[in-house]
């Protein structure tokens, strides 16, 4: 990183905003539990946790408007004060640590599941995170360029990839029915969870927006790139169920793996669900080096360090630590995923603060009051 984020004005351009957003929004794959919920119905379920998503948005770039020129673990203590506001601040530092460390978890499952059996999650977080590290000290500028060209190829391969789904003739229309079987109350019900992770994770964003060099576009910016992942993620759940089913589905670990491998053109073109690991590897790495970076700016802050290099490897083993503590089993993981993490820390740390907030600063604007 550069020194002490407030050192000087970092540049982030628009579209590289737009790549940034697409790829963390992708980095993980929508809960598994969805499809016991909502069953074929699971594309309507992302597609209202994408609207919402979109509002909640809105919301973050209202605080934004407020307080343009610093993240919000900053303009939290100008609203709440410097005790309560630091406290605050310090339990979404601890929320990006915690988030980004069932990232990695996710990322330690899925390379030992498809391509690293006899390996152990402490190797895999390990070598993670000194990729997460070095692109820490090189700067969220040069990250974020960086980006833009793995963004391309991202998309590239998956357009290839949806190209060659329907060229094969896997995909069976009928697998998306009956729509609606059991009403809405199925698809309702996975829709908080939705929002949570992923679209609701776009809160994290919330410490990068500052550093846009146009912020008059980060409106159009933001909500051009939560559309376009969005539906991205909403046509692949399409997808999925019209190739294997909900039932399937259910028996799955990752749907979208499954799916691809399925791929089976003349005997030729196979075997494709080794790019779904390529792009899973580089969304992955995406996702976790946001948070640590939002983790180790906010603290370096937060604790007025002025060389927030200084925070990068305490904070990367307490990251790898949590990883590996977190859950004993990938099936714990998935049930905290569902049933835990989104009601007791995503829901209110992502949604019902914020909203409270602008109605804090509303209310002081209101009253004149002098902070704000």
């Amino acid at each position: 990183m550069e020194g002490t984020i407030m050192n000087r004005k970092l540049n982030v351009s628009g579209f590289q905003l737009l790549c940034m957003i697409f790829m963390f929004i992708n980095g993980t794959s929508p809960p598994i539990e969805i499809y016991f919920l909502a069953k074929q119905d699971s594309w309507m379920s992302l597609f209202l946790g994408l609207t919402v998503g979109c509002l909640l948005f809105l919301v973050y770039i209202k605080l934004y408007s407020f307080f343009p020129d610093v993240p919000f673990t900053k303009y939290i203590q100008y609203i709440l004060g410097k005790y309560v506001g630091k406290l605050l601040a310090l339990i979404y530092i601890l929320y990006f640590i915690y988030i980004g460390a069932r990232v990695l978890r996710n990322f330690e499952e899925l390379m030992i599941i498809s391509l690293y059996n006899a390996s152990s999650h402490i190797s895999i977080g390990i070598l993670t995170m000194i990729v997460v590290i070095y692109a820490s000290y090189k700067g969220i500028e040069v990250f974020a360029r960086a980006n833009e060209f793995i963004f391309l190829f991202i998309a590239f391969l998956i357009f290839i990839i949806i190209g060659f789904e329907i060229i094969s003739g896997l995909i069976n229309i009928n697998n998306l029915r009956p729509v609606l079987e059991s009403g809405w109350k199925p698809v309702l019900k996975a829709t908080p969870i939705l929002t949570a992770t992923p679209f609701g994770e776009i809160f994290t964003f919330t410490m990068i927006l500052p550093y846009l060099n146009k912020q008059k576009k980060v409106v159009k910016v933001g909500i051009t790139s939560l559309l376009f992942s969005g539906l991205i993620l909403t046509l692949f759940s399409m997808l999925n169920t019209s190739i294997m089913g909900a039932s399937e589905i259910e028996r799955t670990i990752y749907p979208l793996l499954t799916a691809v491998s399925y791929i089976n053109i003349a005997d030729f073109i196979q075997r494709l669900d080794t790019f779904i690991v390529v792009v899973s590897v580089c969304n992955y790495f995406v996702k976790i080096t946001i948070y640590f970076y939002c983790a180790v700016s906010g603290a370096a802050d937060l604790f007025d360090i002025k060389e927030s290099k200084k925070l990068v490897y305490p904070t990367s083993v307490i990251m790898l630590v949590c990883s590996i503590w977190m859950s004993k089993n990938y099936v714990d993981l998935r049930n905290q995923a569902s049933n835990v993490v989104p009601f007791l820390l995503q829901i209110p740390l992502q949604i019902i603060i914020p909203i409270c907030l602008i109605l804090i600063v509303l209310i002081k604007r209101k009253l004149k009051y002098p902070a704000l």
